[in-house]
């Protein structure tokens, strides 16, 4: 299903749609309104930064977006060449962009890191894209949270919301994996929803713990699931 724009096309020009308002603004970010059915609690999320996109990298092209809709976590657009500020005629085909959350999580260049090593960077690499893909799930869910909540939700539409929070679970524990520090993997434990609340992911998360050695991450692990059967979250 397409998500219409709530598109900025001026400082002082909206053009309002309903339906989890988008908005792609005179930078390039294309931005999602969360909590917008809250009062008080609706905030602007960026969801892609168009002028970071890989295409672009070359420095060669000279392009811009016009935006159409988004959808299936993609956005849709046509591509403005050159000076182009309007799509012309006839109707060019769209063309579609996953979203990339902007994040500052980008690793130093070689001669930047201090004698680092290339393993060391990729693995920055690689937490920053874990980081920016469980953001991404998390939005997803918020979203659709949101939806279940404030509607009469359909079954697909539950199951939707599960799945995706399932998906966020499933980036966390990779990110566990990846974490030599204890107190910082325990606060990404934390995060994770578990979201049938059969404690399944946490007792996943304590056996990556345990495959790596890491007997008193474990402990605490196992503390807070035992925390959450019992219905205490606040385990310090």
């Amino acid at each position: 299903m397409y998500v219409p724009f709530l598109l900025l096309l001026s400082p002082s020009i909206l053009i309002w749609c309903p339906q989890d308002p988008c908005i792609y603004d005179s930078t390039g970010v294309l931005l999602t309104l969360l909590h917008w059915r809250t009062p008080g609690q609706a905030r602007w999320v960026p969801l892609l930064d168009t002028k970071a996109l890989s295409r672009l990298a070359s420095g060669r092209k000279d392009e811009s977006y016009w935006p159409v809709a988004v959808a299936s976590q993609k956005f849709y657009c046509i591509i403005l060449k050159g000076g182009d500020r309007h799509p012309y005629f006839p109707r060019p085909l769209l063309n579609e962009f996953e979203f990339s959350i902007p994040f500052a999580g980008v690793p130093a260049k070689k001669d930047e890191t201090n004698g680092e090593s290339d393993d060391a960077a990729q693995g920055i690499t690689e937490t920053a894209r874990l980081e920016e893909l469980y953001l991404r799930h998390n939005i997803l869910h918020a979203q659709q949270a949101d939806l279940i909540f404030a509607t009469h939700a359909t079954s697909a539409q539950r199951l939707e919301a599960q799945r995706s929070a399932l998906e966020a679970d499933k980036v966390l524990l990779q990110l566990i994996a990846g974490e030599s520090r204890d107190m910082k993997a325990l606060e990404i434990v934390k995060l994770l929803k578990d979201s049938n609340g059969s404690g399944k992911m946490l007792e996943a998360a304590g056996k990556v713990a345990g495959r790596f050695g890491r007997d008193a991450l474990r402990a605490r692990i196992m503390e807070l699931v035992e925390s959450r059967l019992m219905g205490l979250d606040n385990v310090d």
